[in-house]
């Protein structure tokens, strides 16, 4: 496995105070359990692990350092339901319904989580606010009202002087504001994770897998080392591939994202709406996701490319860099002049048709991989429901996780990659609400 090809940058990341020096895999670390990959979904699965194995050492290997990568990369929603306008209308209702409760439970376990071990990481009870700017936008806010109806999921329509209220933006018609989501700092929440984790997991960062020599035992080789394992959890999804799994199961989109200094207060009045913080969903293909923090900041999220080293590609950096700060002129011209600090790249993987690789694949491997834009709260709510499955527990959750289906197959490069590429085309074409 490549280490992830990220650029030396992640605005939520930088902006917490550094954390002490690493702990890596050195020599043989002989333990029973493994698991790859510290983002929310090994992060849960490590924790939940550990609590019905408390007599047994579980090693948790991270490439990076833990916040850093794909986790930390986020808009920062903690989303209670996830389902895209432009889908619907549901082909599976009872599915749908499913995969909104593991939202709704990956939420309430990080929230419980964040106020039982009090993790500094700007957690939001704000909801989100679905937000129009064209026809194409009001149209999808429109379809999200039929998708919020058929699951049940209150909501509140909004015309242009509610949406301003709340954000201080005359840019969007209307919006739909609903209950649930919070609003955080993914890296802040990713290391108090981690920072509070059970004595009996042993956190292993800079340590990437670059080979897993799959039997019984299990070793995962990494730079400096190797860990043998009697059973291994992958939670590593879009970098899945490099390790000789669901290769053929999703395609790799890098989504660019922004973060502001912190308004002064007169850069606040000027911009107006809630200061507290207020989280923004484009309903319109291409538009912009925008999260403003409690601390003034701005994040804003739009633009893709295709393949993980499009995530450090400098002048792609540049070029999303640029967009976003056009997006915040466009909404709030007050403070276009507002600096940047930070422009950094993601990478996430998308199936074809909201797929998700879970449970055992091998002997003694097992694996949770593609949340499919989710991946704060079904990320979490997966890696403890795929430590339930290892250790026999079964639950109505854990019967909504298994209501979703593999990944879709997809073709193999270059194939895919021609695909997804003609696809973002036709996405990048409608940016009026960019």
């Amino acid at each position: 496995m490549k280490p992830p090809a990220h650029a030396a940058t992640n605005g939520w990341y930088n902006i917490l105070p550094a954390p002490p020096r690493a702990q890596r895999v050195k020599g043989t670390v002989r333990v029973p359990w493994a698991v790859v990959g510290a983002g929310f979904t090994g992060l849960a699965a490590a924790r939940t692990l550990a609590g019905h194995l408390p007599d047994q050492t579980i090693a948790l290997v991270e490439a990076e350092r833990v916040g850093f990568g794909t986790s930390g990369r986020n808009s920062g929603f903690v989303l209670e339901s996830h389902f895209m306008p432009h889908r619907l209308p549901f082909p599976d209702l009872e599915r749908a319904m499913a995969a909104t409760r593991l939202c709704t439970g990956g939420r309430d376990i990080l929230k419980s989580l964040v106020r039982r071990h009090r993790i500094a990481c700007h957690w939001h009870d704000w909801g989100k606010l679905w937000v129009a700017g064209s026809r194409a936008g009001e149209e999808g806010i429109l379809r999200q009202r039929q998708g919020n109806d058929a699951l049940g999921i209150r909501h509140e329509v909004l015309g242009r002087d509610d949406v301003e209220a709340l954000t201080g933006t005359r840019f969007y018609s209307a919006g739909l504001k609903v209950e649930g989501t919070a609003l955080v700092n993914p890296a802040a929440l990713c290391r108090g994770l981690a920072d509070t984790l059970p004595a009996n997991i042993a956190l292993h960062e800079e340590s990437p897998v670059l080979d897993h020599q799959q039997g019984r035992p299990h070793r995962l080789v990494t730079p400096e080392g190797e860990v043998v394992a009697d059973g291994v959890i992958l939670c590593t999804n879009v970098y899945s591939p490099s390790l000789g799994v669901a290769r053929r199961a999703m395609a790799p989109l890098v989504l660019y994202a922004s973060l502001t200094r912190p308004m002064t207060p007169d850069e606040a009045e000027a911009a107006g709406g809630d200061r507290h913080g207020f989280g923004l969903v484009p309903a319109a293909r291409g538009g912009s996701t925008i999260q403003r923090t409690p601390d003034g900041r701005l994040l804003v999220r739009n633009t893709l490319a295709y393949g993980p080293a499009a995530a450090s590609q400098p002048t792609r950096l540049e070029s999303a860099r640029f967009r976003h700060a056009d997006s915040i002129r466009k909404r709030w011209p007050a403070i276009a002049d507002i600096d940047i600090e930070h422009t950094w790249g993601g990478c996430v993987g998308i199936t074809r048709n909201d797929g998700h690789l879970f449970g055992a694949i091998g002997d003694g491997l097992w694996a949770s991989i593609g949340c499919n834009g989710a991946g704060i709260s079904r990320g979490t709510m997966a890696g403890v429901l795929l430590a339930d499955l290892v250790v026999g527990r079964d639950s109505e959750l854990l019967r909504d996780q298994q209501r979703i289906p593999a990944p879709g197959w997809m073709p193999p490069e270059p194939l895919r990659g021609l695909i997804s590429r003609s696809h973002l085309r036709q996405h990048a074409a409608d940016i009026a609400e960019r």
